[in-house]
This record gives structure tokens, sequence and C-alpha cells, in this order.
């Protein structure tokens, strides 16, 4: 076994003791590689960098000047106005002082106004314009000596770094025709998610040779939501005084009332999807326990605990037995396992250690995952990968400034990686998945979509859902894709913008009030109406352009987005004019 596979038999001391640091290596490399790649004078960003800071620096001291002196303006203008009316109404008394006093006040804050602080003002304006221009200028001037090196980014490094550190992961350009269909046709996967959830973010790939999905997306469900209205009412009562006198009073009360009505929700979800036919007649699932968080009695009694329900359900269920580590079986807690045998080929005594350094380890995540095994399709969603976005756009780390730009390059990437790895670990920790290689597949010859469901809806999350949206729509969308025809290398496709418009309703409720009569309170509620829109879309792969070249050549004006490799745009034949640039023309 070669150095790499015996470092994922272990993976959280992989990470921690290897993986971690050769990933910022890697990345430090890579952006030093660009930077010579490009030639930017690294002193000649360094010096404009700096004189831009300090130039902000000027630029928000004379903006903070202005404003004190602007509010300073509206606080002598609000005390001549008092005094105006102070010494008015000393007229009405009179009294000499509060008439002479207050217009002298009002009087000198005019004078101040005018005098001193509008000639202050007005300087600190053009000041600031001036200050402003230079800084524009500055920004520029370090965004120019910048422009070579963005113009190389491009979001596959990430993935590319990954694979450079973990050398027996593969992670792919998209998700093709070919992975679905090992994936649908082996493991069951769907084509694409229910008519309730779109796809906001996608990764695939395999490790030794097991595929995985990684998937975020938007999920829409109803609900109901619960408003109140409010009247107020009154009524005169009589009654009897400490005298005995017959008096009368009003009375008057506050009525509230409820409705309940539907409302639409919307939340994301992020979950990685990973095939493996080892142990294939077994389901589980592991609930997140947060046991890194457990001080070390917390821990213990916490296993103690759980295991003596694990015991108790021993006892009554003949075909469930505990497990010999008691900790393991507490924390990691796969009691709705249906199948003891395989339970334990998986979770091997070396399974249990990794899984138990992983989930009380503490770092960086610990136990923030749900992990669920359905015959050969396992699952795991994790608390940090509700943040963590498998969407690898450049903008997340250019900069201005060169060094900030490295700075943010290695970050944004190692936080990437780290996100990553720690959904793989939990499959990772099981040996019996890395040394379970799949059977060989016989893929179809042919397909009837040159792209799969998933990079379509992808693509048009990517474009943006303000193109496919309904007019009216006071909602998000959710976006599905309908195959129209494959055409050659394009696939042209429709897009359903499925939301809600709003419309403003008014129930009366019967209310009982307190004196003794129904009153009918208004609640004002809404009502969502469901609305849709359907619009032409196409998808072409531009026979593999990397992002670079594309943004050199593409002079499309019509909507589009390019990601994965891949073209898309809105109508059938919006795709975009590359245009050659002037050495290829001339051949």
């Amino acid at each position: 076994m070669d150095q790499n596979a015996e470092r994922l038999l272990e993976p959280a001391a992989a990470y921690r003791n290897f993986y971690s640091d050769a990933f910022k290596k890697k990345a430090e490399e890579l952006f030093e590689e660009l930077v010579k790649q490009s030639g930017i004078d690294r002193e000649s960003n360094k010096k404009t960098a700096e004189a831009y800071r300090k130039q902000k620096e000027a630029e928000s001291a004379v903006a903070k000047k202005l404003s004190t002196r602007k509010t300073l303006q509206i606080l002598l203008w609000v005390l001549a106005g008092v005094c105006l009316c102070l010494g008015i109404w000393g007229c009405t008394i009179p009294n000499v002082l509060l008439i002479v006093l207050p217009f002298l006040i009002a009087a000198g804050s005019v004078v101040l106004i005018f005098v001193l602080l509008r000639p202050q003002i007005k300087k600190l304006k053009e000041e600031l314009a001036s200050a402003e221009e230079k800084t524009a200028a500055l920004l520029a001037e370090a965004n120019e000596q910048m422009a070579p090196l963005l113009a190389l980014f491009d979001s596959s490094m990430t993935n590319e770094l990954i694979q450079k550190t973990v050398p027996k992961l593969t992670i792919d350009t998209r998700f093709e025709m070919r992975r679905y269909d090992y994936m649908n046709g082996k493991y069951g996967l769907r084509e694409s998610l229910d008519e309730n959830a779109s796809l906001l973010g996608l990764l695939s790939g395999e490790i030794l040779g097991n595929p995985f999905l990684v998937e975020k997306h938007r999920i829409h469900r109803m609900g109901t939501e619960t408003y109140t209205g409010h009247l107020t009412i009154s009524w005169t009562e009589t009654y009897r005084d400490s005298d005995g006198k017959v008096r009368t009073r009003v009375r008057t009360q506050v009525l509230t009332a409820h409705v309940t009505k539907p409302k639409p929700f919307y939340s994301e979800e992020t979950r990685l999807v990973y095939g493996n036919d080892a142990a294939p007649d077994l389901s589980f699932s592991h609930e997140k326990t947060h046991a890194e968080k457990m001080s070390e009695k917390k821990r213990a009694s916490f296993v103690k605990s759980e295991s003596k329900k694990i015991h108790k359900q021993a006892e009554k269920d003949a075909a469930f037995t505990e497990m010999a580590n008691e900790e393991f079986d507490a924390i990691f807690n796969g009691t709705e396992r249906d199948h003891e045998v395989q339970f334990r080929l998986l979770f091997t005594p070396l399974a249990q250690k990794n899984l138990l350094d992983i989930m009380t380890g503490g770092s960086p995540f610990g136990d923030d995952f749900d992990f669920v095994k359905r015959k050969c399709l396992n699952y795991i969603i994790s608390e940090h990968s509700q943040s963590w976005n498998p969407d690898t756009d450049t903008s997340r780390y250019a900069s201005y400034d060169l060094e900030l730009c490295k700075k943010a390059f290695v970050d944004f990437n190692h936080a990437y990686f780290t996100g990553f790895y720690f959904d793989m670990a939990p499959l990772l920790a099981i040996p019996l998945y890395q040394q379970n290689m799949p059977r060989e597949y016989i893929y179809q010859k042919s397909y009837p979509r040159n792209y799969t469901t998933r990079e379509a809806e992808l693509l048009s999350n990517k474009l943006g859902e303000r193109y496919f949206a309904h007019p009216r729509s006071a909602t998000p969308c959710i976006l599905k894709t309908r195959l129209s025809r494959k055409h050659g290398e394009v696939d042209e496709l429709t897009v359903e913008a499925h939301s809600y418009r709003t419309v403003n309703r008014l129930d009366y409720v019967p209310t009982m009030g307190g004196d003794g009569r129904m009153h009918s309170v208004p609640v004002p509620w809404v009502e969502y109406l469901p609305i849709s829109k359907v619009t032409d879309f196409s998808v072409e792969d531009l026979d593999g352009m990397s992002e670079p070249e594309f943004r050199k050549k593409n002079t499309s004006a019509v909507p589009h987005v390019y990601y994965h490799r891949l073209f898309a745009s809105l109508g059938k034949e919006g795709f975009a004019t590359i245009v050659p640039d002037n050495e290829e023309n001339a051949k």
C-alpha cells in the first residue's frame, strides 16, 4: 500500500499531521507560479497598494470632518429654531430676559452657520471630491497592475489543488452523463431532485474508484404563518362608589384575534452522496451528538446513559447486538442498523477508532454530521457544510493588493479543502470503503441528452433567478429544467420558475368582548398564490475552453453564464460569439 493510501486509513490524523500543511504549501506554490507567469511587478504593486490605503485613510479623515461640520450645522439650526420659538413665547408673558436672550442665541447660531460653518463645509466638500478622485485613481492603478494575475485565475484551480494534495481523490470538471449513468444504474441515484428543490451547487468525483456527489440545493416547503389582529372597543358601565352612589364610567379593551394561513418557506441544504457496494444490504443512521463539546465527565455520563438504552434494545430485539466498544456504540449510536454482520464488517476496530477521533477530537468540526446509509448509498449532512459552498468562484480572492490576494487565495482554498475533507472523513474512516473496488459497469452507448439535469439546473441558478422569475413573483424561485431537444453538442431546454405572488387579505374573527358582545376583529394576512414562468435556455460545451480563455474571447450580449466548462444562455440559440484573437486570425 502506498503512503497516500496509508494516510487515508486514519483521516483525522492524516489531516492534522500532513494534509493541512501540505495543502497550504501547494496553494502558496501555485499562487507564486501564477505571479511569475503574470509578470506582475511585486514591489510596484506594493507601493501603489500602500499609497491607496494611505489615501483612503486621508479621504476618510476629510469625510469625517465634513460629517462633523454638517451635524453641527443641523444642531445649530435646531437650536436657532428652539430659541426663536422661546423668544416668541417670551413676548406673550412678557419677560425681557426670555425675549432678548433666545433671540440673541438664535441670531448667533445663524451667524455661525453662514459665516463659519458653510464656508468650511464648502471647502471640505471640495477636498473630499479631490481626495475621492485620487483614491479612485490609485485603486484603478493597483487593479490594472493586478489584472494580468486575475486574468489567470480559474475556478478549477481549487479542485486541482485538492487532487494534488490527496492523489487518491478525483474531482470531476462537471457532473458528466457517464458519472450520472454509473451512480443511477449501479446505486439508484435519482435523475434529479424533487420538484420542491433546486440545485445551487454541485461537485462530483470519486475516491479510490467509488463515486461521490456534493449537492447544495434550495428547498421549498409549505408551512403555516399565524397572523394577529387587534380591535379596541369601549363601553359605558354603571357602578356604585364607596358612598353607595350610582356612577358611570367608560371601559376600554383591546381584543386580539389570530388566523393561521398557508405560507411557503425556503431553506438551503448541502449534502454529500457517496456510492459504495460494500455492505450492500445494510442501512443505518447516525445523528450528530457534538461529543467534541462535552467534557470528559459529561461524555462518560452520556456514554453510560446511552449504553443502558442500547442494552435494553438488545434485550428486546434478538436481531440487535451491542458492540464491544461502548463508547463508539453510544456516540455513533447506529441503533437503526438492520444487518448486524455487515455493520460489523464496516465498523472494524480501526473504523471505530477513526470515527471516535473525528467525533470527539474537536478539530476542526467534531461530530457535527448526520451519517445515513441506505443500502449502497451513503449520505453525509454536516453543520459545517451548510456554510460551505461547492462554488469556487475566483472573485472570492480577487484583490487590488498582491499580498492581500495571496492571503485570501490561500485562506479560501484551505477553508474549502477543510470543509470538503471533513465531509468525506466519516467515509474515509471506514477501511472497507477504501479497500472495496467497484465492479465493472457497462455504460450506455448513447444518452438522450448531452448534459445532466443537475448541471442544467445548476447553470440556470448560476445565471440568476431574475432572468426566469414571473414578473409578479414575491418569493424565491424553484427552478426546474426540462429538455426540449438534443441538438448536436447543444441541449435546448426550458426553465420552469415556480414561485408565488401575494395578495393582501383581511379576515374578521368573531371575538367576545368584556362588554358581553361579539365583535369582529380585523386580522390582515397574506395569501400566497402559486405562479410559474417558462423560459428557453441552452447549454453547450465550448470544447473545454478554460475560464481565462473564455473571458478573453467571449463577446456575447445575451445573458449567459460560464461554469464547469459549460456555456449556458437564454434562448435556444443564444450562444457566445467566440471571436478569435489576432494571432489565431492571422493563422
